[in-house]
């Protein structure tokens, strides 16, 4: 077996598709700067500075923030969605937006007869939105106050809140816009906590910088953020290699040849599959370690984890290059053709844009490119640890799944069943698909 696996070795280190893989995996490192932290240094934070902004599930700030926001759009009736990551502009019908008036209705003072009033009679230019009885809210050790503006002057439109509103009711109603618009707008479940902006205290980043320190042994942070983008290149790219090693026999006209082999398809298809993850792994191990170790010079004399670019290589990005590949070997056994390409490409595709929502612990089951796009934030990765750690398994199962069904294709080929049956399939589909076309046109 070990010179099956040097043979599918040699085709997949001297293949064309791996040079394009190694250098779309240094393109990517580059141009997003994890290749070289030189000039990120995670530094201890010092009292009276600026640390930057961070989200919060804070009711007091996310209610006010989304009905102002709501109402805005309501007036100029253009909603902004990302209902598969790109940008959309929704214009609801009449009949809709009736029912964001009513809604609105419902969580502010502002009665169903004004708000349609004011669609009809305001001007958008300079109309402001302020929330009457301005709200103070501290930080624990009293260095951020938030206030809420109260109106000024008369032509300021003033929401008051309804007292009586509960944070869970209002996110109900806000479920009920959001399905209006279309889904994926502001008012979406995940979108909506990106209205509970607040400020990081002074507490908060000197947290920070020693979970980073004590738990992460700043190593680890740095491992993370590369993880974070070599993973959506690694989540599509592995499923060109695999295909391309499938045909490859097919092209040199020699697949028939190795169909009559002695050799079990348990060990081709394995051999072949382990070879393709190696290669790919040992270059991102290589790479990471390229990465992370540009860094180590700025904590002499601290504790840092050396092992942190094997773990994540390892824990964060095999699962995806797993999977990818054997979509490839899948469906190019399964028809005999590269749409396994088309397949991995429209999955990866939609993972990557409505991730964009989840940068920080997105590690939702389904998630094929986890995220975490900061050096910081130690503590939510902890926390959403278990949810990472669930995707990965899942992603795993489901590549040896594949490798398997792949497995059995191979063997019920050998025995000269299966062979170009879902090839014609597809094509006839197609043909169909064409001859409908062209009806129709005609």
């Amino acid at each position: 077996m070990f010179t099956l696996f040097l043979r599918e070795s040699k085709k997949v280190i001297f293949s064309i598709t791996f040079l394009i893989l190694i250098a779309a995996m240094l393109l990517m490192a580059l141009s997003q700067d994890v290749l070289d932290f030189n000039d990120r240094e995670i530094e201890m934070p010092f009292s009276g500075q600026s640390y930057g902004m961070q989200t919060k599930e804070i009711p007091e700030i996310i209610m006010p923030a989304a009905i102002t926001s709501l109402y805005s759009e309501y007036k100029a009736n253009s909603y902004t969605a990302y209902p598969i990551g790109f940008y959309k502009n929704v214009k609801l019908s009449t009949k809709e937006q009736q029912q964001v008036a009513e809604i609105l209705s419902m969580i502010t003072e502002i009665s169903l007869e004004e708000l349609v009033n004011s669609v009809n009679t305001t001007t958008h230019n300079g109309d402001r939105l302020i929330f009457e009885n301005g709200k103070e809210l501290a930080s624990d050790d009293g260095e951020v106050m938030i206030t809420m503006p109260i109106p000024n002057n008369d032509s300021d439109t003033v929401l008051l809140v309804k007292d009586e509103l509960t944070y869970e009711k209002f996110k109900s109603y806000m479920k009920q816009v959001d399905k209006l618009i279309g889904g994926g707008s502001n008012y979406s479940k995940t979108m909506l906590l990106n209205f509970g902006k607040v400020p990081i205290t002074y507490k908060e980043a000197i947290d920070s910088y020693f979970m980073i320190k004590d738990k992460d042994h700043f190593s680890g942070a740095y491992a993370r953020l590369f993880s974070d983008y070599l993973v959506t290149v690694l989540s599509i790219l592995p499923v060109f290699l695999a295909i391309t090693i499938s045909l490859k026999d097919k092209r040199n006209g020699i697949h028939e040849l190795i169909y009559t082999r002695k050799t079990s398809s348990v060990k081709i298809i394995l051999t072949r599959y382990i070879s393709i993850i190696t290669a790919i792994m040992i270059s991102v191990i290589i790479i990471s370690y390229i990465s992370n170790m540009s860094a180590w010079s700025f904590y002499d004399g601290m504790k840092l984890d050396y092992l942190a670019p094997l773990k994540y290589d390892l824990g964060w990005i095999l699962p995806s290059v797993m999977i990818s590949a054997a979509v490839g070997m899948f469906f190019t056994e399964l028809t005999n053709t590269a749409i396994g390409v088309a397949v991995q490409g429209l999955w990866w595709f939609i993972d990557i844009n409505t991730g964009k929502a989840e940068i920080i612990s997105g590690y939702s089951l389904f998630r094929l490119s986890p995220r975490h796009n900061s050096l910081q934030y130690t503590q939510a990765f902890n926390d959403h640890f278990n949810s990472l750690i669930v995707n990965r398994l899942f992603f795993i199962v489901l590549a040896l799944i594949l490798v398997a069904a792949t497995i059995l294709i191979y063997e019920q080929k050998r025995r000269g069943r299966l062979n170009g049956k879902f090839k014609s399939l597809i094509k006839k589909t197609f043909a169909n698909m064409a001859n409908s076309k062209s009806k129709s046109a005609a």
